[in-house]
């Protein structure tokens, strides 16, 4: 096994230990879901909706840094006022917040309002809910089911502006910018589950593109950690689905954002830095770089140290296996490239003790399959003195 594929398997398992735990998940759809219902009841006529968006429904989310850490999973939802375009931004933000501060069951996890959102406190994570109604007037580049949203922005003088977006039709973008391999893995689960394969969401599945955006935002949030400047994961998502062409493999998927990412961010006329929301061309991503140039110089510093940690030093580290997870510690934190390379070894262990891990012409280690024509490792019975 050369260096890529050794770090391909590391990297697949590291994503796999930074992914939300099904329980978790699980925790977080029961919550929002008993949100929906207790804001439903009480406006039915407005005939409220709630979905997740961000992270938590394109199957990005990561876990915290450290295991004693509360709060950390930032989810996003959706609520949307159904029957509530008639209603002025003010009310659209008002009358959520003071549904929720009515309840016996919400009062006490409600935080003060922020923006765009209000926010309830779970033990183990915060939900950020946005609430809006739908856009009376259609104008996305990109929606085909009249799913745009009009969204209340919260102005520092108390003044309440409309704002649009439309995160069901990034979800679509999203999937389209990785329908091969999003299609065939989503059909693997399906028949894993039973189930039909309508059934099986988004953040159900694992793709590269999932997964690499989740090593880059780790990678992110550990460079950035107790720093300001952090470039934000809406940019980072946008970018990686943009310049992935398909790739199977999680190193190459990571390589090739990486190396192509920057190509994808435009300037205007004047200079103006734009990152476009695929899906509203009037929302850029990266509006704040104008006025505060010191983000924009960040995000480049953090691509240069990825490319730099995540793919350069691993491939010319000439260490061994013990001091390369001790380099990626550094950069992933230990948590979870303990859990990865754990995961890793016991999966190499069990290829051998089957007979499914061999030796090629070569002298890497591969899986013991017909192309790789390998002469296989033995069943170690730790016989013997």
């Amino acid at each position: 096994m050369n260096k890529k594929e050794l770090l391909d398997k590391i990297y697949t398992e590291l994503a796999e230990s930074l992914n939300i735990t099904d329980t978790m998940t699980v925790e977080i759809i029961n919550s929002y879901e008993a949100v929906g219902k207790y804001l439903g009841n009480l406006e039915e006529e407005l005939d409220i909706q709630i979905y997740p968006q961000g992270s938590m429904g394109l199957g990005t989310l990561v876990r915290p840094i450290s295991s004693d850490e509360e709060g950390d999973y930032d989810v996003d939802l959706v609520c949307l006022l159904k029957n509530g375009s008639y209603l002025s931004a003010k009310d659209i933000k008002q009358i959520v917040g003071k549904r929720l501060s009515e309840g016996e069951r919400y009062k006490s996890r409600l935080d003060e309002e922020g923006k765009r959102c209000w926010t309830l406190k779970y033990p183990d994570f915060h939900m950020d809910i946005l609430p809006s109604v739908p856009q009376l007037n259609q104008s996305t580049i990109f929606d085909r089911k009249n799913t745009e949203i009009r969204l209340t922005n919260k102005e520092e003088e108390g003044v309440y502006s409309d704002k649009i977006s439309n995160p069901k039709a990034y979800r679509e973008w999203f999937i389209e910018q990785m329908e091969v391999t999003f299609l065939k893995r989503r059909e693997i689960v399906a028949k894993k589950r039973n189930v039909e394969i309508e059934k099986v969401k988004l953040f159900d599945v694992r793709t590269p593109l999932q997964m690499a955006i989740q090593i880059l935002k780790r990678h992110r949030d550990i460079m950035f950690s107790g720093k300001e400047n952090k470039p934000i994961s809406i940019i980072i998502t946008t970018l990686a689905a943009k310049a992935y062409t398909g790739q199977t493999d999680l190193y190459d998927t990571i390589e090739t954002i990486l190396q192509n990412m920057h190509k994808y961010i435009e300037k205007d006329s004047s200079g103006k830095i734009l990152i476009f929301n695929p899906t509203v061309s009037s929302e850029n991503f990266a509006d704040k770089w104008e006025e505060s140039p010191e983000k924009e110089r960040a995000f480049f510093d953090w691509v240069r140290s990825a490319q730099t940690d995540i793919l350069q030093n691993p491939m010319e580290f000439a260490g061994g296996f013990g001091s390369m997870k001790n380099q990626l510690r550094e950069i992933f934190g230990s948590r979870a490239v303990n859990q990865a390379f754990e995961v890793y070894e016991k999966k190499n262990l069990n290829d051998k003790n089957i007979e499914n891990l061999g030796v090629n012409s070569i002298g890497n280690l591969v899986n013991n399959t017909a192309e790789n024509a390998v002469a296989p490792l033995k069943k170690h019975t730790f016989y013997g003195h």
